[in-house]
């Protein structure tokens, strides 16, 4: 029985009802204010009651309308902009501080500098030792985390409303007073290696990390976040100080703050413990260039002998941003998409365990077709070829419960888009089920637009797209778009795979 199709059918029966539980507990709050709260980060200055980007004549969403109240906003005496969204659903409070451009504000023969920045605070500042940080730590089941992305890193702090008061000095002292002890450095430093190494030794792994040197050559997201070899090599605790005393600036930094929060006393904190911060004017990388759309797609092969018979395949393309008004139609298209390459390619042909379409959500954003696991890599783009004819002809696979599955039914496009916004609509309230990542959503939301209110206009979004947006989304950057394929795997898996099939969809 095809599992995803199973998957399908029972979120169906349950999407309306879980759908209103989720919108209603994601935006509880006690302490809502009654009239609007002036923002800072909002684009061009707008009130609550204006969105940019809302789809003409398109009422907001019973979501974004019980949201708007629980966020207040407010900078600190430095310029560094605070959004607290309060949440009282739950007794966990994160808050984190963002630094904008990531791995994208690095050049690539320092890549991986500010991830090991950020990992060495994180055990110990100049009041606080790592040993005594661990162990309140583990007694309260707190959390300090350090993560560097393509367009931002965060440093941020996840506990119980009962232990912030103790944990917040230790997390601010650590931005601002890190001890930087070589040991902490070191330690570090290994595990981003063994890290990597780990990586370099998993044929996945590996093809991702080949893909990205080949799809992000010459673009700011060259720079892996995590580090390459030649950048870990060259890394010291000189440069890690260094970048503490310029590229960590205010000018760089937000700060998100989602759990049952008051406002006041923690802005009070907060310009305590972080107006310290100067503004060191540091130069923000510009707006992240959109990846080529055009051309010839091109294959590179990468042997791997580990793998014995087993090939890994993966194809990387532009795709538009979180802001553009392609995105939720591409969104949409890739998921049907998905099921059709599951639905032809495992189903039909058993040719890969896991066969999937998907695009991301990065400044300059870009999307992946995968195969994880073949043994007939020669002959799977053909299969991926099938299911993107069929997907170009406007049928998808049949999301009606009542059809059999043996028969592998389709149905239209235009048809089947309005459980295909259900279905997506969920996904989006399911992946903001803890404070943290709604935190990371807020954060996405400052980077690609400036406005931390953005993503709650992402269900008006869905909810207007059109069957021809969505068959013009694919055309422009699928069937027309320029594709870089990887291929991965024991000799037997590369030897069949022709270029000239990867070209193009056939």
């Amino acid at each position: 029985m095809n599992t995803r199709r199973a998957a399908t059918r029972a979120a169906l029966a349950v999407l309306a009802a879980a759908t209103l539980i989720l919108a209603g507990c994601a935006t509880t709050s006690r302490t809502a204010p009654a009239t609007p709260v002036p923002t800072v980060l909002a684009a061009k200055g707008a009130s609550f009651g204006d969105f940019p980007g809302r789809p003409e004549g398109a009422a907001l969403s019973a979501f974004a309308r019980e949201s708007l109240p629980t966020f207040e906003s407010f900078a600190l005496s430095n310029g560094i902009p605070v959004v607290v969204k309060r949440n009282t659903a739950n007794r966990v409070q994160h808050l984190a501080l963002y630094l904008r451009g990531g791995a994208a504000a690095n050049p690539p023969a320092s890549a991986g500098l500010e991830a090991l920045a950020l990992r060495t605070m994180a055990r110990g500042s100049t009041s606080y030792p790592y040993a005594a940080i661990q162990a309140l730590l583990d007694e309260t089941s707190s959390a300090i985390g350090a993560e560097v992305s393509l367009d931002w890193s965060s440093y941020s702090l996840t506990t119980l409303d009962k232990y912030f008061d103790r944990i917040f000095p230790v997390w601010a002292d650590s931005l601002v007073r890190p001890a930087f002890a070589k040991e902490d450095f070191d330690q570090v430093l290994s595990e981003s290696r063994l890290a990597l190494q780990t990586k370099e030794q998993n044929p996945w792994t590996k093809a991702g990390l080949v893909i990205n040197d080949e799809f992000f050559k010459g673009h700011p997201y060259a720079a892996a976040p995590d580090g390459t070899k030649a950048s870990l090599d060259a890394a010291s605790l000189e440069a890690v100080r260094a970048w503490h005393s310029g590229p960590f600036s205010s000018n760089r930094m937000f700060v998100v703050a989602v759990g049952d929060f008051d406002p006041t006393a923690l802005r009070a904190r907060l310009e305590a413990a972080l107006s310290s911060i100067p503004d060191r004017k540091f130069p923000l990388p510009p707006r992240v260039p959109a990846f080529a759309q055009a051309g010839k797609g091109r294959l590179v092969k990468h042997e791997f002998a580990q793998s014995r018979g087993i090939g890994y395949l993966r194809g990387d393309f532009a795709a538009p941003g979180t802001e553009d008004a392609d995105y939720m139609p591409l969104g949409l298209g890739m998921k049907m998409l998905s099921d059709l390459l599951f639905n032809v390619v495992r189903d039909k042909y058993g040719a890969s365990y896991s066969p999937s379409a998907y695009i991301r959500s990065f400044e300059a954003n870009y999307g992946s077709l995968a195969i994880f696991k073949t043994k007939v890599s020669g002959k799977v783009k053909g299969y991926m070829d099938e299911a993107v004819a069929e997907l170009a002809a406007g049928k998808v696979v049949s999301v009606d419960p009542g059809v059999s599955d043996g028969k592998q039914p389709r149905m239209a496009l235009a048809d089947s888009l309005p459980v295909y916004k259900a279905l997506f609509t969920n996904e989006l309230y399911e992946k903001q089920q803890t404070n943290a990542a709604i935190a990371s959503r807020i954060a996405q939301s400052v980077i690609s637009s400036g406005d931390f209110r953005s993503y709650l206009l992402d269900v008006d979004r869905i909810a207007a797209v059109t069957p021809e947006q969505v068959a013009a989304a694919l055309r422009k950057y699928l069937l027309e778009g320029s594709l870089t394929w990887v291929v991965i795997g024991s000799k037997d898996q590369l030897l069949p795979t022709v270029d000239v099939d990867f070209d193009r969809f056939h």
